[in-house]
């Protein structure tokens, strides 16, 4: 795969909340009252931009991965978005729940914008021998991912970074009998992902941006953005945002004026802190 040199524009809307995770992954999106709070996030710096993303070049495909769903579906969520996608002259796809499988990421190239609605985790431990960053939540269990792809694939694949087990906190139950979701790590989006072609990728779960290794990596891809939470943020606050950014980019046409008017409209998650990053590709 040849490597890409880009150069980065990253806008940081407003602050940052931190959480660590640790492997066994342990995905945010629990109670927000329990969220550690520091006043950086760890990624890039705040800077002032001149730049602008539009879609025209873009495919007019776009992507809904609702991994998300399997714990939190939300229906009329994905129903709204999708007519509001389809009324900008897109050709939305959809994956829902356990049918959010590793297949989607790895075409994601195919698309002009990806919607990734996920549980997030981050490992920030250099001693836990895995890739560090950001980690998205598949729909599968991994269990089922055996199923499908292969026991020794997928064994292979945590051995080698590319999946990690990852668990969703529930009050009372330790973390070692919660079901185990595939995720999947920065180094999979780098080595397994297709090439993308100015794909403008959303992720709505914890930690997206928690540092910049997988917006770099996203970006080194070929997208023309990545857009995510830095932090811990609750999945209503997520919806709510999205929607808000999916209506003003329909008004629009630039996924960085959306961004800052959802910004003025729906602001920060409440409860975490965590606010919206952006990062853009510039060939300069």
């Amino acid at each position: 795969m040849d490597k890409r040199r880009a150069a980065y524009t990253v806008i940081l809307i407003v602050v940052a909340a931190i959480v660590g995770a640790s492997l066994l992954l342990r995905g945010g999106g629990g109670n927000p009252g329990n969220t550690p709070r520091a006043t950086t996030s760890g990624g890039p710096p705040a800077s002032t931009t001149t730049a602008s993303i539009n879609l025209s070049g873009v495919p007019h495909k776009a992507l809904i991965y609702d991994s998300l769903a399997r714990e939190f579906p939300d229906p009329r969520e994905v129903s709204t978005l999708k007519k509001i996608l389809e009324s900008m002259g897109f050709s939305v796809t959809v994956y829902y729940g356990a049918n959010a499988t590793l297949d989607p990421l790895v075409g994601m190239g195919q698309y002009g914008l990806v919607i990734i609605r996920a549980h997030g985790a981050y490992n920030g431990d250099p001693s836990s021998g895995k890739p560090l960053g950001a980690y998205v939540y598949t729909g599968m269990y991994v269990i089922e991912a055996e199923a499908v792809y292969g026991v020794k694939n997928i064994e292979d694949g945590i051995r080698k970074g590319y999946y990690a087990p990852a668990v969703i906190p529930r009050p009372g139950v330790p973390l070692q009998e919660l079901p185990k979701y595939l995720a999947v790590s920065p180094k999979f989006f780098r080595d397994i992902a297709g090439e993308m072609n100015k794909t403008i990728v959303f992720f709505t779960g914890c930690y997206g941006f928690q540092d910049d290794r997988l917006a770099k990596v996203i970006i080194d891809k070929g997208a023309s953005a990545y857009i995510a939470w830095d932090g811990n943020v609750t999945w209503l606050h997520a919806d709510e945002f999205l929607l808000e950014w999916a209506r003003d980019l329909a008004h629009t046409g630039d996924p960085l004026r959306a961004l800052e008017m959802a910004n003025e409209t729906v602001g920060p998650d409440p409860d975490t802190g965590a606010v919206v990053k952006i990062m853009v590709r510039s060939n300069g």
